[in-house]
């Protein structure tokens, strides 16, 4: 049985360099012939349809316009996916796949230590969020990066609200409260002209909570968590390949969809 990796773009390259470091050679399928320079050692396909090989799992990172087509395809056969985000341009589309239990949807800042060393005795006041990059992804600011810190604020608070959406310049702004009283303001950006920030700051009655996502660390008060070794992408595909599940990720997708849908269709 071999894992199947679907797409070579930016993060399924990421996705193949982990799955090596984790001692496997995966099936690879890309509509690029020449992306079969990228493991020479991999059987290599250009199109689903020609795969000959038993497939055991299927790691698909795409163009998301593709997501749910290809989803389907191995859903149906009872094979588990794990879906990158965003995982369809739309909560409808979204929905045709998103009861089905062997889906999983891509939540690498889930494992990043300031999430997972999250304190349960904080009582936050206000989260200032900034997710402020030098390059660019798929749709706009908003599916690309706040993606992941919707999802977050979901794994933490669970409700979640977007009150306002403003854009000045290259960053974009939401607002909005979770737990129905907690006020929080996200900033993203592509292409941001000064120093990438990745990072969120917790105001309470204390000391700020800071968690720095780009250099995986958790301050707050005595308390501080670094990564010593080992990083978040690769601990998401061992916990697939093994098996081992994130509850409520596909749930998670769906309100992250209508919360950016919320806002306007026209920002796609």
């Amino acid at each position: 049985m071999h894992i199947l990796l679907v797409g070579l773009g930016n993060m399924g390259s990421k996705y193949l360099r982990k799955l090596k470091e984790l001692s496997h050679l995966p099936v690879v399928c890309d509509i690029d012939p020449e992306k079969a320079n990228e493991c020479e050692e991999c059987p290599f396909y250009c199109h689903v349809g020609d795969i000959k090989e038993e497939i055991s799992r299927v790691i698909i990172a795409v163009k998301p316009e593709d997501h749910v087509k290809l989803a389907k395809e191995f859903l149906s056969k009872g094979i588990p996916v794990l879906l990158e985000k965003p995982p369809a341009l739309s909560s409808e589309e979204f929905k045709e796949i998103s009861e089905n239990p062997l889906l999983e949807i891509s939540e690498i800042e889930l494992y990043s230590e300031g999430v997972k060393n999250f304190p349960t005795n904080v009582n936050p006041k206000e989260i200032l969020i900034e997710r402020l990059n030098k390059g660019k992804g798929y749709i706009n600011p908003l599916w690309d990066l706040a993606w992941h810190d919707l999802y977050i604020l979901q794994y933490l608070f669970k409700d979640v609200k977007v009150e306002d959406f403003s854009k000045n310049g290259v960053v974009w702004e939401l607002k909005g409260k979770v737990k129905n009283e907690i006020p929080f303001t996200l900033r993203v950006a592509w292409n941001y002209p000064e120093e990438q920030v990745r990072r969120w700051i917790i105001k309470t009655d204390q000391d700020d909570l800071i968690i720095d996502f780009q250099n995986e660390t958790l301050q707050y008060g005595n308390l501080r968590r670094e990564r010593l070794f080992g990083d978040k992408l690769r601990e998401m595909v061992s916990d697939f390949l093994e098996g081992i599940r994130r509850e409520g990720s596909r749930e998670r997708a769906l309100r992250n969809l209508q919360i950016l849908e919320s806002i306007s269709h026209d920002l796609r």
